[in-house]
C-alpha cells in the first residue's frame, strides 16, 4: 500500500555500536538459507491533487560514482509550507519503514505537518530498496551506498533540480539516521542533522532478537505481488510492537497501522560495523540533535539509562569531536519508534524550536547541550 503523504500539508492551505555485528552477519546468513523523473513510478499511487503543499518528485540516482553505474529511482515527495523558504528538511526514515514513518496514522503523529508548520519546507523519501523505490540487488544497498544516494539527493535539493534551497537539515530515525551520519562525515554539505532513535551503544540481547524477527520477504504475504529479490527481509508479523512502539503511549491502532505500512530491509544494510559508526560521528562536525524515547526497548535498559538529556549526553559526547554542538532530548514513557506515540509532539516541538534556534536563536529551545 502506498501513501500520499500529502495529508501532511492539511496544516498549510540497528543499528548500533556494540560487538553484535559478527553475530549479526551470522544471523543474515542463516535467514537468508541524479536526474528528475518526469512521471511517478507505474507501481505507485501519484499524489492527490486534492491537498496542496506536496508534489511527487522522483529522482534518479545511483548507488555509487563509479561511470557508468546503474540508475534507480528513488521515490520523493517535496512538502513545502505556505510561505517561501529557502530551508528543507531531508526526512530518512528507518529500517523496514518507508516516508509513511513522517506522516504517521493520525495528526499526533504528523512530523511532516510540525516541520510545514514551522516554517520548513519537506522532501520525504522512499530509501532506496523501499516502498516505491527501486530494489537494486541487496548486497549493494549498503550504508555506504545509501549515504551516497542520500548525497545526490542533497545536490538536486541545492541545485534547483528539487526546488533551490540553500540550507538542508538532515534529519533520521533508527537506521535513517546512521545512514544521515555517514553522509555527514564523508560528504561534509549537510547544514544540520536530527538523529533520533540512534545511540551508539544497544541491548545486544534486543538487538539480537531484533534481527531473529527478520526473514525473507518474499515469505510475508504483504509482499508476495511484488516478488522482492533475495536478501530482501521484513520483519515477522505480530513481532514490531515489542521493539518499537510503549503500549503505555503508542496511539490508537499504531501496532496495526506499523504492520500494514512495513517495509522491506536488505542484507547489505546489515553488514555495517560499530567501527563505521564512530568513524562516521567522530568526522561531522555540524551541529547534531540526539532524541530519544526513554523507553525504547533497543537502547534504553538497566545499565542504560534514557530518562534524561544528561543520561544521552553521558553516553553520547565522546563519539563525537569535542568542537561539535551536540544537545539531547528525551520524551517520557515513549518508545523506539517516537512518532507512533501520544507524546511524539514533544519531540516535534524541540526539534523545531532547535533547528529555529540555529538559524535565529530567537529563545532557548527545549534541549539539553552536552557541551555545557
Amino acid at each position: 500500500m502506498q501513501s500520499n503523504p500529502t495529508r501532511a500539508a492539511t496544516r498549510v492551505s540497528q543499528e548500533p555500536r556494540t560487538r553484535l555485528f559478527m553475530p549479526l552477519a551470522v544471523a543474515v546468513a542463516l535467514i537468508l538459507a541524479g536526474l528528475a523523473l518526469a512521471a511517478p513510478a507505474a507501481h505507485a499511487q501519484p499524489p492527490s491533487v486534492a491537498r496542496p503543499g506536496c508534489v511527487r518528485h522522483d529522482l534518479a540516482v545511483t548507488l555509487t560514482t563509479s561511470p557508468g553505474a546503474p540508475q534507480y529511482r528513488l521515490a520523493g515527495w517535496l512538502c513545502r509550507p505556505a510561505r517561501t523558504t529557502t530551508t528543507v528538511q531531508l526526512l530518512m526514515p528507518g529500517l523496514t519503514y518507508t516516508h509513511r514513518y513522517w506522516t504517521g496514522p493520525d495528526e499526533r503523529s504528523n512530523y511532516t505537518a510540525a516541520a510545514l508548520d514551522s516554517g520548513d519546507a519537506v522532501y520525504l523519501v522512499d530509501r532506496i530498496g523501499t516502498g516505491a523505490s527501486d530494489r537494486p540487488p541487496a548486497d549493494e544497498v549498503t550504508t555506504t551506498t545509501e549515504a551516497t544516494v542520500t548525497h545526490q539527493v542533497i545536490g538536486a535539493l541545492r541545485n534547483g533540480t528539487v526546488g533551490r534551497f540553500t540550507r538542508v537539515t538532515g534529519v533520521g530515525h533508527s537506521f535513517g539516521s546512521v545512514i544521515w551520519m555517514a553522509e555527514a562525515a564523508t560528504y561534509q554539505d549537510v547544514d544540520a542533522l536530527v538523529l533520533t532513535g540512534l545511540l551508539h551503544d544497544i541491548r545486544p540481547d534486543e538487538m539480537n532478537r531484533f534481527v531473529t524477527d527478520l526473514y525473507p520477504a518474499a515469505a510475508d504475504t504483504k509482499f508476495a505481488s511484488s516478488a522482492p529479490p533475495d536478501g530482501y527481509l521484513t520483519t515477522r508479523p505480530g513481532s514490531r510492537p515489542g521493539y518499537f512502539l510503549d503500549p503505555n503511549t503508542a496511539v490508537r491502532g499504531a501496532a496495526s497501522w506499523d504492520e500494514q505500512t512495513k517495509t522491506t530491509a536488505t542484507s547489505g544494510e546489515l553488514t555495517f560495523t560499530p567501527d563505521d559508526e564512530l568513524t562516521y560521528s567522530r568526522a561531522i562536525t555540524v551541529p547534531v540533535l540526539v532524541v530519544m524515547g526513554a523507553t525504547d526497548a533497543l537502547f534504553c535498559g538497566t545499565g542504560q539509562p534514557c530518562t534524561t538529556p544528561a543520561d544521552i549526553c553521558q553516553r553520547e559526547r565522546t563519539a563525537f569531536p569535542n568542537g561539535t554542538p551536540l544537545a539531547a532530548v528525551t520524551v517520557p514513557v515513549t518508545g523506539h519508534s517516537i512518532n507512533l506515540h501520544r507524546t511524539a509532539a514533544l519531540a516535534f516541538t524541540a526539534i523545531t524550536a532547535w533547528l529555529h534556534h540555529l538559524r535565529s536563536a530567537p529563545a532557548t529551545p527545549p534541549v539539553s547541550s552536552c557541551r555545557a
